[in-house]
């Protein structure tokens, strides 16, 4: 790193990142210098038009919307890359509030209930996502076959709302980052459907880490007015076991939830347990524990979406951080025929 800092949650304006030219691995890095430009991340349709309309300024924009993709299609610069990474489209509960009605498991149930992911799927995703419902796709390490979606079910969702005491529902807040402000707004009609009144309020990415990520809250726990969340979790290292405990354990960087004694003691015996062949079970079980007692909103895994240079070989990693060990460019990159241009004038 010749620029800039890494320290989280407050970015620089740009980090600049140069080959280690003693790297023990000949064949990589596969590119000299790499620019993250975070005067763009605010910026986000300039950061598109860029990649779409001109070279030499923005070669990748990450994690894209879906209606983004029509544009980059017809950009004579930018395509669009997609991957299927570790990450989850969902919600979680605010049990610590003061006064918090998520304790109550019927009303954690009921909102599950009351979200139809078929529509989201077509009209907020674009048919981006896959695995609805679920909470790992089939075929991942830990997946549960035995779990039984939550189905799209008005009545079954006013039914247990009046059962916990709310047959005339309740007004709720709502928190979402800028990038998931169109299936935020979907969302809270459907909630309204079964009843509910839902606030929104839309945030930028670091006023909604100040709401949800311990080190950076604005206010105590028991103190943040939020009811639910809306966005994607990212399983930052590709491991199965984070999506189960970054807001289930004992000292979670994201404290919404009441500690629940059975579900500590199981994570406990799964992460002492060594064996990959017989921790997967356990794995298993924590999944299905999770998902019976409806501890957050389960969605949709959403496809990861990249707008990405025609000339760069862009290779996406799962846990969708921009590691770009792999990542080369073709002899067509602007800064290769910039290279050339400068040697034959020399």
């Amino acid at each position: 790193m010749v620029k800039g800092s890494l320290k989280f949650g407050a970015p620089p304006e740009q980090i600049v990142l140069e080959a280690n030219e003693d790297y023990w691995d000949p064949h990589y890095p596969k590119v000299e210098r790499v620019i993250f430009e975070n005067t763009l991340m605010g910026n986000r349709e300039e950061a598109m038009r860029l990649c779409r309309e001109e070279e030499g300024r923005v070669d990748i924009v990450s994690h894209i919307r879906p209606l983004d993709t029509l544009k980059v299609a017809e950009s004579p610069f930018a395509k669009v890359v997609k991957s299927r990474d570790a990450i989850h489209f969902g919600s979680l509960f605010n049990q610590r509030k003061l006064g918090s009605k998520w304790r109550d498991i019927r009303l954690r149930k009921a909102l599950n209930y009351g979200i139809n992911r078929e529509e989201l799927w077509k009209y907020a995703a674009k048919g981006n996502a896959y695995n609805l419902g679920g909470v790992i796709p089939e075929g991942v390490y830990g997946y549960n076959p035995a779990l039984e979606l939550y189905n799209y079910d008005t009545e079954r969702a006013r039914s247990l709302l009046a059962e916990a005491g709310y047959p005339d529902g309740f007004e709720l807040n709502m928190i979402t980052p800028e990038a998931w402000k169109l299936e935020a707004q979907i969302v809270s009609k459907m909630l309204e459907r079964i009843g509910l009144k839902v606030r929104l309020e839309v945030l930028t990415h670091p006023q909604f880490l100040r709401k949800i990520y311990l080190p950076l809250m604005d206010k105590p726990p028991e103190e943040q007015e939020w009811d639910i969340t809306i966005g994607h979790y990212q399983n930052a290292y590709g491991h199965p076991e984070l999506l189960l405990g970054y807001d289930l354990l004992e000292g979670a960087e994201i404290p919404c939830m009441e500690i629940d004694p059975v579900y500590q003691e199981m994570w406990k015996k799964m992460a002492r347990t060594v064996s990959r062949e017989t921790r997967e079970p356990k794995i298993r079980e924590l999944y299905k524990y999770m998902y019976d007692r409806a501890y957050r909103i389960f969605i949709y895994s959403p496809l990861s979406l990249y707008a990405v240079n025609k000339e760069a070989n862009f290779i996406p990693y799962k846990s969708s951080r921009l590691a770009l060990r792999e990542t080369s460019v073709t002899d067509d990159h602007w800064s290769v025929r910039e290279e050339n241009q400068q040697s034959v004038a020399d």
